[in-house]
C-alpha cells in the first residue's frame, strides 16, 4: 500500500508499509504458578483490521517473521489474580536458530497487591532479523500465584503486535 508523506521543503515524497500485524489470545487461560510460554489460543486479529503485508506466521506460541528487517514488537498481557501477587511478568524470548535455543531480550513485571485484582503488563522490543528462515519470537509469563490470563474474542486484551520498520 503506497502512502505519501509531506517533506519539509514542502515536497511529496511516497513511501511504501512494510508489515504490521496483531495476534491475540481469544479466550481466558486459567495458569498455575511458575514461568510458561503463552503456547496456545492465538489468532491473528481481524475485527476492523487487516493485517498489512505477508504476516507472521504462529506455530504452538512460536512466531515466524515473513522477511529481514528491523521490527519493533509490542505486546500486552492482561489477567485477574484472586490472590496478591508480588509479580507478573512478561517475557520475549529470541532463538536465532530456528527454535532450538531462545534467548530472554525483555522482561517486564507489574504486582497485584490486592486479591481479586486486574493486572497488565505491557512491553516493547526491538529486534534486527537478519535472517527469517531462523529468527524466532515466542513469548513467556511468570507469575507468583494462580491467575487467569485474559482473551477475548471481541477486545484486544493479551494480544501482541509485530510491526515491521526498516530494512536490515
Amino acid at each position: 500500500m503506497a502512502l505519501t508523506k509531506v517533506l519539509e521543503n514542502g515536497m511529496f515524497d511516497e513511501f511504501t508499509a512494510g508489515e504490521l500485524d496483531i495476534w491475540y489470545k481469544t479466550a481466558n487461560e486459567s495458569i498455575s504458578t511458575g514461568t510458561n510460554v503463552l503456547s496456545s489460543g492465538w489468532s491473528r486479529w481481524a475485527t476492523e483490521w487487516e493485517k498489512i503485508g505477508t504476516g507472521m506466521t504462529e506455530s504452538s506460541g512460536v512466531f515466524t517473521f515473513p522477511s529481514t528487517g528491523k521490527w519493533r514488537i509490542l505486546g500486552n498481557l492482561t489477567g485477574y489474580a484472586s490472590s496478591a501477587s508480588n509479580y507478573n511478568g512478561l517475557f520475549f524470548e529470541v532463538s536465532t536458530d530456528s527454535g532450538s535455543n531462545f534467548n530472554v531480550r525483555n522482561q517486564q513485571y507489574q504486582s497485584s497487591p490486592a486479591s481479586n485484582a486486574y493486572f497488565g503488563v505491557s512491553a516493547t522490543g526491538f529486534l534486527d532479523v537478519t535472517n527469517a528462515s531462523t529468527f524466532r519470537v515466542r513469548f513467556q509469563y511468570q507469575f507468583a500465584t494462580s491467575v487467569t490470563v485474559s482473551g477475548s474474542s471481541d477486545s484486544l486484551r493479551t494480544y501482541f503486535a509485530f510491526e515491521k520498520i526498516a530494512d536490515t
